[in-house]
C-alpha cells in the first residue's frame, strides 16, 4: 500500500511539473516569436520611410516576395486606408478587400490598432497562429499603406516543446522510480515489519507475559513498545480492581435489595437489573430494556410529576433526581418506590449520556402515608373529579372553579432545590384546604397549579361575577399572607383563571377547566398576581389569535406580504427618500393592517421570516430605486427582529448581493417598542453602526427609553410625529410646543429630525417655519407598491403637495 501511495504522489508531482513546464516553454517561444514579429515589422516601417513615397512600392514589394518563401508565415499583406490590400505575400491579393481575402484577418482588430496607434498582438487558436497589426504611423498620412498584418504558424513550436518535454518525463520518471524503490526498502525494513509484529502483540493485551521485543531501528519504535508494555500493566491493575468494585458493589446492592437502572440517554436503552424487574414480578427476559418500559408503569397521576422532575434534572435545572412514585406490578396493583438517579456520563458537549439509579420498594405504611400526604392528580384525574363533583351536585346554583398558578414559583425551585419546593407546595395546598374548607373540591396538579371548585352559588343572592371576583382576592390574599421555607420567609404570589357554571347549563367538566384555563393564560398576559373571569370574547380572542397565527405562516410561505413605500419630501417639494412599510394581502380576508398582524408575529416568533424578507426585498427594490435617483430608503424593524442572531449577517448578505451601499438604508426603530436598552441589543445597534448602516428613532417619547440612553445610541435621525398636531381641535394647541421642544432636543443632540403624519397643509406650512426640511404624509403620497413609487419617481416629486394630495384621494 506504502509503496503504491508514494508511486502515485511521485507520479502527480511528475505530471503537474511537465504541464507547468510544458506550458511555460510555450510562453517562452511564443514570447520569442512575438518579438520577432514586432522586430520585422519595425523594419519592414523603416525601409518604407527610408524609401520615401516613390520607392516605397518597389522596396515593400521585395521584403513581401522574401516572406512569401517561408512556410512558418501563414500571412503577410500591407492594407490600405480602405482596408484593401495594397501589398501581400501572394500576388493575387492586390487590390482585394482584406477580410475576404486573408483567413485569419479581423477587421474590427485592425481598426483598433489604427487608432490607438500601438501594434496588437493576438493569438487565433482555432487556427493555431499568432496574428500581428502593425499601424505604420511614421509613413506621411497621405500615403497608402496604413497597416501591415502578419500572421505566424505557432504548430512548430508546439511540436518543439512537446519533443523537449518528453525527454524531460522520461529523465523525471527514471530518478522518481528509483527513489520510490529505495523509500519502500527502508520503510519496510525500519517501520512496516516493526508496527507488523506490534499489531500481532496487541491482540495478546491483558496476558500476564507478551512475547520479545520486535526488532527495532527507530527509537520511536522502540519508545512505542515500552509504552505497549506499561499499558498493558496498567490494563491489567485496571481489570483487577474492577473486578473487586463489582463484587463490593452487587454485594451493598443485594443487602440493600434495591432494583438497579441504568439509562443510556444518547442510544435510548434502559439496562433493568434482576431485583428491579422481580420487584414488579417480572423475570429477566420479559421486559424490553427501554425508557418506555418503565413510562409505561408509572401511575397516571405520578406520571406527569415525575417525568417533569427527571427533564429538570436531565437540562440541569435541577441538583439531583430524588422521587417516590408508584409502578404498575404485573399482577395490576401499584407499589411504591424509592427512586434516586445520577448522572454518570457527558458528552463532549457537556449533555447527560448516562444516568445510574436504583428503586428501593417502601413498606405499606410509607406508602400510604405518602398517598395521604400528597393529593397530586393530572389533569385526566382532575376532570373525572370536576365531572363527578358536578353531576353529584344536588343544590341550585352556579359553579365556580378557580384555576390557579404560583408565579416564578420556579426561582425558589432553583434557589432552594425541588425537595424544598415540593414541601412549600404541600404547605400551599394544606393552607388552601384549610381556609376554603367550603369548596367542594381543593386539588393540587403537577407542578404549582392548584384547582379549587365552589358549587352552590345563589346568582340572586349576588351577582355571579361579583362572588368569582370575591372569591378571587381571597385566594390571593390567602396566598399572599408569609411562608416560612427552611426558616426563612418567603413571599408567594398567583395568578388566577376563573370559570362559572351556569345554573341549568349543560357544559361539562371539561369546557369549564378549559374556560377556566384561558381566563388564567389571560391573565398572566395582564400581568401577575391577579385574576380574570373568562367570556366569550376571551375565545374568540383567541380563536381571532390563532387564524392569524396560521394564516401569517401560510402567507408568508405563499408570498402575501410585500413592501408598499412612501415618498419623503424635501423643503422643495421634491423626492428625497422613501420609507419601506409591510403590507399583507390575505386571499381570504384581504388587507389586514399592521397593527393586527405584528404582534402576532413577535409573539410566536414569525417575525424572523417577516424580516428575512423585508430585508430581501428592501435591498433588491432599493437596487431599483437607485437608478431612478433615490439615494435613501427607511427600513422599520422591531427590537426582537434586531436580536435575531443572524440579523447583521442577513442584512449584509443582502446588501453585497444587490450591490447597495450600507449608507443608504435607514433601520427605523419605533420608540414606543424600546424598553430600557440591553448590553445585546447595544452590541447589535453598534454592529450596525459600523457596518455604515444609519438608525433612526421614530415616535421619540413614547416608551421607556431614557433620555441618557438616546444619546449613547448610535442614532442618526429622530422622526416626530405629528398626527395631533394635524388633527386639529384640541389637541392641535399643546402638540405645538411639544414638537417645539423635541425639535430643539435633536438640534441639542446634534441629530437629524423629520415630520411624520403630515397630513394638511397647515401643518405642513408651520413645520417648514420651525426649520424642518424633511416631510412624510399622506399630504403628499399614501404609501404605494413599487411600479407605482417608481412613476412618481419620473416625475422627481415636483407635484405640489395639495395637488399630489388631491390626486391621491382620486
Amino acid at each position: 500500500m506504502v509503496p503504491l501511495v508514494l508511486v502515485l504522489c511521485l507520479a502527480l508531482l511528475i505530471v503537474m511539473d511537465f504541464v507547468q513546464g510544458r506550458d511555460l516553454m510555450r510562453g517562452y517561444l511564443k514570447q520569442a516569436q512575438e518579438q520577432l514579429l514586432l522586430q520585422r515589422a519595425h523594419q519592414m516601417e523603416q525601409l518604407l520611410v527610408s524609401a520615401g513615397p516613390a520607392k516605397a512600392s518597389e522596396v515593400a514589394e521585395s521584403s513581401m516576395t522574401q516572406w512569401a518563401q517561408e512556410e512558418a508565415l501563414l500571412a503577410a499583406a500591407i492594407i490600405d486606408r480602405d482596408q484593401r490590400v495594397f501589398l501581400g505575400s501572394r500576388l493575387i491579393w492586390r487590390g482585394g478587400l482584406a477580410s475576404r481575402l486573408l483567413e485569419g484577418y479581423q477587421g474590427e482588430l485592425a481598426n483598433r490598432a489604427l487608432l490607438s496607434g500601438r501594434p496588437l498582438l493576438t493569438v487565433a487558436p482555432q487556427r493555431a497562429s499568432l496574428q500581428l497589426y502593425y499601424p505604420l504611423v511614421q509613413l506621411k498620412p497621405h500615403l497608402e499603406p496604413r497597416l501591415l498584418y502578419m500572421e505566424q504558424d505557432l504548430t512548430p513550436l508546439n511540436e518543439i516543446s512537446h519533443q523537449l518535454f518528453l525527454q524531460r518525463l522520461v529523465k523525471l520518471w527514471s530518478v522518481g522510480v528509483g527513489l520510490v524503490l529505495l523509500i519502500w526498502w527502508l520503510s519496510q525494513r525500519m517501520m512496516v515489519r516493526p508496527l507488523t509484529a506490534l499489531r500481532q502483540e496487541a491482540r495478546r493485551l491483558g496476558e500476564p507475559q507478551l512475547a520479545d521485543a520486535p526488532p527495532r531501528q527507530l527509537k520511536e519504535i522502540d519508545q512505542l513498545w515500552q509504552g505497549f508494555l506499561q499499558a498493558n500493566q496498567r490494563l491489567r491493575l485496571g481489570y483487577s480492581q474492577l473486578v473487586e468494585s463489582e463484587q463490593r458493589w452487587l454485594y451493598a446492592v443485594e443487602g440493600m435489595k434495591a432494583g438497579v437502572w441504568d439509562w443510556r440517554i444518547d442510544r435510548d436503552q434502559v439496562y433493568f437489573s434482576h431485583h428491579w424487574k422481580a420487584m414488579l414480578g417480572y423475570r429477566d427476559d420479559e421486559l424490553l430494556s427501554s425508557f418506555e418500559s418503565w413510562e409505561q408503569r408509572l401511575h397516571p397521576e405520578d406520571r406527569e410529576r415525575v417525568l417533569a422532575q427527571l427533564q429538570d434534572y436531565v437540562e440541569g435545572r435541577a441538583s439531583s433526581f430524588e422521587n417516590q412514585h408508584r409502578l404498575c406490578h404485573r399482577d395490576g396493583h401499584y407499589i411504591w418506590v424509592v427512586d434516586r438517579g445520577m448522572i454518570v456520563d457527558w458528552d463532549p458537549r457537556g449533555r447527560p449520556r448516562r444516568i445510574v439509579g436504583s428503586h428501593i420498594e417502601l413498606t405499606e405504611e410509607a406508602s400510604r402515608g405518602r398517598r395521604e400526604h400528597h393529593e397530586v392528580v393530572s389533569r385526566s384525574g382532575l376532570l373525572e373529579e370536576l365531572e363527578s363533583a358536578l353531576m353529584s351536585d344536588t343544590e341550585p346554583g352556579a359553579a365556580l372553579l378557580a384555576y390557579l398558578d404560583l408565579d416564578d414559583f420556579k426561582l425558589i425551585n432553583d434557589v432552594h432545590g425541588q425537595d424544598s419546593g415540593d414541601r412549600l407546595l404541600e404547605q400551599v395546598l394544606q393552607r388552601l384546604e384549610t381556609q376554603f374548607a367550603q369548596a367542594g373540591l381543593v386539588r393540587r396538579l403537577g407542578g404549582d397549579e392548584f384547582a379549587l371548585l365552589l358549587i352552590g352559588l345563589d346568582p340572586h343572592q349576588q351577582a355571579l361575577a361579583a362572588q368569582a371576583q370575591a372569591f378571587a382576592e381571597q385566594i390571593l390574599a390567602v396566598v399572599a399572607r408569609g411562608w416560612l421555607l427552611e426558616g426563612k420567609p418567603v413571599h408567594l404570589g398567583t395568578s388566577i383563571g376563573l370559570a362559572l357554571s351556569q345554573p341549568g347549563a349543560l357544559s361539562g367538566a371539561e369546557p369549564l377547566l378549559a374556560q377556566a384555563e384561558l381566563a388564567l393564560f389571560k391573565s398572566k398576559e395582564r400581568g401577575r398576581g391577579g385574576y380574570c373571569l373568562f367570556k366569550a370574547e376571551l375565545q374568540h380572542q383567541v380563536r381571532q389569535r390563532l387564524w392569524l397565527r396560521d394564516a401569517l405562516s401560510q402567507g408568508l410561505s405563499q408570498g402575501e406580504f410585500c413592501l408598499y413605500y412612501q415618498p419623503v419630501m424635501d423643503e422643495k417639494g421634491e423626492i428625497h427618500s422613501a420609507e419601506a412599510l409591510l403590507r399583507w394581502h390575505q386571499s381570504q380576508r384581504g388587507e389586514i393592517t399592521p397593527t393586527q398582524f405584528l404582534p402576532i408575529a413577535e409573539r410566536y416568533g414569525l417575525c424572523y421570516d417577516l424580516a428575512e424578507l423585508q430585508l430581501s426585498q428592501a435591498c433588491r427594490d432599493l437596487a431599483v430605486m437607485r437608478r431612478y435617483g433615490l439615494s435613501e430608503l427607511m427600513l422599520k424593524v422591531s427590537p426582537r427582529q434586531l436580536l435575531w442572531p443572524p440579523f447583521v449577517e442577513r442584512l449584509n448578505h443582502h446588501l453585497d448581493e444587490q450591490g447597495v451601499p450600507a449608507r443608504m438604508l435607514v433601520l427605523t426603530l419605533a420608540g414606543a417598542e424600546l424598553t430600557p436598552i440591553d448590553r445585546e441589543l447595544f452590541a447589535v445597534l453598534t454592529d450596525l453602526n459600523t457596518l455604515g448602516v444609519r438608525l433612526a428613532l421614530d415616535n421619540c417619547g413614547a416608551g421607556y427609553l431614557a433620555l441618557s440612553q438616546l444619546s449613547q445610541l448610535p442614532v442618526a435621525r429622530l422622526k416626530l410625529d405629528t398626527r395631533d398636531l394635524c388633527a386639529g381641535g384640541a389637541a392641535a394647541a399643546p402638540a405645538r410646543p411639544l414638537l417645539q421642544a423635541q425639535a430643539d432636543m435633536a438640534a441639542a443632540m446634534a441629530l437629524e429630525w423629520m415630520a411624520t403624519g403630515v397630513d394638511d397643509d397647515g401643518c405642513y406650512q408651520w413645520l417648514r417655519e420651525l426649520g424642518c426640511v424633511r416631510f412624510q404624509g399622506y399630504l403628499f403620497s399614501a404609501p404605494r407598491p413599487l411600479e407605482s413609487f417608481l412613476a412618481l419617481l419620473r416625475t422627481k416629486g415636483r407635484t405640489a403637495p395639495l395637488a399630489l394630495a388631491h390626486t391621491e384621494t382620486h
